[in-house]
């Protein structure tokens, strides 16, 4: 059983990815497996929309997508977090996104089981902005990466006005809300 983070701030420690941080602690806590991917971390490239993988589910980019789309796949359930930038996704976690078009074939045309179960997907998004927008372009982008990737949209901490690196750490009441986020993605994986 593997609760599986993607973090898509490109600010190591930033409020983003100290909530996923608590998430996983939490739902290791309850005896699941977590591991944590940093999107910053890693060297990929954009899709380059070539089709190849639309009938083999297979990315012909030789990159570091590769092991993350086992890792989606091996997982129970996913935490995907990222801050808010022009009322979306951060530029890294959008470009992981984008590539999810090779899981969408494996899981609509390839009908893989790993990527058609029923296996949930949680958001966490932080922005330092307090529009009531602010996270609608997030939602809608999670939405159908969730579908592709194989999870259902399961839940969202979704917290405004918090901008200087790590603030998120006084409000005890976001911490909380992370932990019980992690605590539902280990129930999910039949904790």
């Amino acid at each position: 059983m593997l609760v599986l983070g993607i973090a898509g701030s490109p600010r190591r420690g930033g409020n983003s990815e100290t909530l996923l941080d608590e998430a996983l602690a939490a739902a290791a806590a309850m005896g699941v497996e977590v591991d944590k991917v940093v999107l910053s971390a890693l060297q990929y490239l954009p899709c380059i929309s070539c089709g190849a993988c639309e009938k083999t589910g297979i990315c012909p980019l030789e990159d570091e997508m590769q092991p993350l789309y086992e890792k989606i796949g091996a997982a129970q359930a996913l935490i995907f977090a990222s801050p808010m930038y022009f009322y979306t996704v951060s530029a890294w976690a959008k470009g992981a996104i984008d590539r999810a078009q090779a899981l969408w074939s494996r899981k609509y045309v390839l009908k893989d089981p790993r990527y058609t179960a029923a296996k949930s997907g949680y958001f966490i998004g932080v922005g330092a902005t307090r529009g009531g927008k602010l996270f609608d372009g997030a939602l809608l982008t999670m939405k159908y990466y969730f579908d592709a990737a194989g999870y259902a949209p399961a839940g969202n901490l979704l917290v405004r006005g918090m901008d200087e690196k790590g603030a998120v750490k006084a409000f005890a009441d976001k911490m909380e809300a992370a932990r019980e986020l992690g605590q539902k993605a280990a129930l999910g994986c039949g904790k």
